[in-house]
């Protein structure tokens, strides 16, 4: 079965500019900007600076690789369950879940939880 739209621009994203730190790969896949929803109802807009910006930060700074755990996903909306590890830090491990909705071909809208400390069970 072939991968949806809507997948293979995450798994991009996630390996290609957050893992190998191709970071003008934002402007290809994400909306400008691209809206982040937060729990209790707490949105914040990034443009792609912004987002190039974020994820250069977590890569060079911290040293994180993103390992998907599950994806599902159909042409309009990913969801992917992940783990972080961290090159420079040993003992950094979170875990989170996002929702991405894809709107003009991009990745425009995510939907995370605050992340978790260690790796699913």
């Amino acid at each position: 079965m072939a991968k949806s739209k809507a997948q293979v621009l995450l798994e991009r994203y996630w390996e290609e500019a957050s893992n190998q730190g191709n970071y003008e790969l934002v402007r290809e896949v994400c909306a400008d900007p691209i809206i982040r929803h937060d729990p209790e109802g707490k949105t914040t807009a990034l443009s792609h600076q912004e987002q190039i910006d974020r994820v250069r930060m977590v890569r060079e700074d911290v040293g994180i690789h993103i390992e998907r755990i599950i994806t599902h996903a159909d042409d309009t909306y990913v969801t992917s369950i992940w783990e972080i590890t961290s090159e420079k830090d040993e003992s950094l491990q979170l875990c989170g879940i996002e929702v991405f909705k894809v709107e003009d071909g991009k990745l425009a809208h995510c939907w995370n939880t605050p992340y978790g400390n260690g790796k699913w069970g």
